[in-house]
């Protein structure tokens, strides 16, 4: 199977962020031999092999399912969609640099890191499980060892290349399970309850995460957001991992000022404007100049930001090393 991908897209540039992915995953292991992504298809889990063809002016995947039987054809789709959206390739980064080229922050960004895109989950069910998992702890190793044991105690277990490679729970899997069960991971009897929850809402069919990609960025934010487990900050997340460049920054206007759930604390200050002192004019001037780019946006200003830190740490290294 082949899969395109929009614009520019130097997949290799996310391996920088380590926090996309998973425990047993390596930077080193992905440009040997590709990367591993385990999925869950309607009536089976499967291993999917993803290798980047190294050109980022017109660029795509050839994806494998390496000793299992091969997928029909609305298996085949399936696995499109799904690692489309991991991998971001329904994101035209091309047609987004051009949008803000003017734009005297991201467009210079855009220019800088061309090619580079986030690494998301399969659906917003992995998405947010992961997330829930995941907020309020600080320590990444703890973080990323938390869903990996859930994924181990309750997903499909995949070998390749000698790595073993875990599947999210299947929704109707973990809807089954005690939530206290998964305070032996560190996880919270509360965190366990949102999470076997949102499976228990997939499962029934009360959500369904197809549709919710369809979704308006608004009409997403506002379905998701009366999820148990999931408040403003985090259906801010979640609606900037879709497979598309545009998204939401919700506003509430206080006594004191505007309010940001979310992104916009750590954007608007690059633009010489406090979320809390802006005006609803300046902050709305700055945030329509990014529609339909939203999400671009906040990838470029984290990638930004990443490399930025990671050659503070290069700096830091060589000056420890001449002494």
């Amino acid at each position: 199977m082949q899969l395109e991908s929009k614009g520019h897209h130097d997949f290799y540039m996310a391996l920088d962020a380590k926090e996309y992915f998973e425990q047993e995953y390596s930077a080193e292991e992905i440009v040997e031999a590709g990367y591993v992504r385990p999925l869950r298809l309607d009536a089976r889990d499967v291993l999917v092999v993803a290798h980047f063809t190294e050109d980022a002016d017109a660029s795509y995947f050839d994806l494998s399912l390496p000793d299992q039987d091969q997928p029909d054809a609305a298996e085949e789709q399936q696995i499109l969609r799904q690692m489309s959206r991991v991998l971001g390739c329904g994101i035209d980064t091309a047609a987004s640099a051009e949008a803000l080229a003017d734009d005297p922050i991201v467009g210079p960004m855009l220019e800088q890191h061309q090619g580079f895109k986030r690494i998301s989950r399969a659906d917003f069910y992995e998405d947010a499980m992961r997330l829930i998992i995941r907020t309020r702890i600080s320590h990444e190793a703890t973080k990323q060892r938390m869903v990996k044991d859930v994924r181990e105690g309750w997903g499909t277990s995949f070998e390749y290349r000698g790595v073993n490679y875990w599947s999210y729970p299947r929704p109707e899997i973990l809807a089954e399970v005690d939530p206290a069960d998964l305070r032996d991971f560190g996880i919270s009897k509360r965190k366990g309850e949102y999470i076997t929850g949102l499976a228990k809402l997939v499962a029934a069919g009360e959500l369904d995460v197809d549709e919710l990609e369809a979704l308006s960025p608004q009409d997403f934010y506002d379905r998701v957001v009366k999820i148990r487990g999931i408040g403003p900050s985090s259906a801010q997340f979640l609606v900037l991992r879709r497979d598309r460049a545009d998204a939401i920054y919700p506003i509430e206007q206080t006594k004191s000022g505007a309010n940001s759930n979310g992104m916009l604390k750590w954007l608007l200050p690059a633009y010489g404007l406090d979320i809390k002192d802006a005006s609803r004019d300046e902050i709305d001037e700055v945030v329509n100049g990014w529609k339909g780019h939203e999400a671009i946006v906040a990838h470029y200003f984290y990638y930004n930001w990443l490399m930025g830190e990671l050659e503070k740490q290069h700096q830091s290294s060589a000056m420890k090393t001449s002494k």
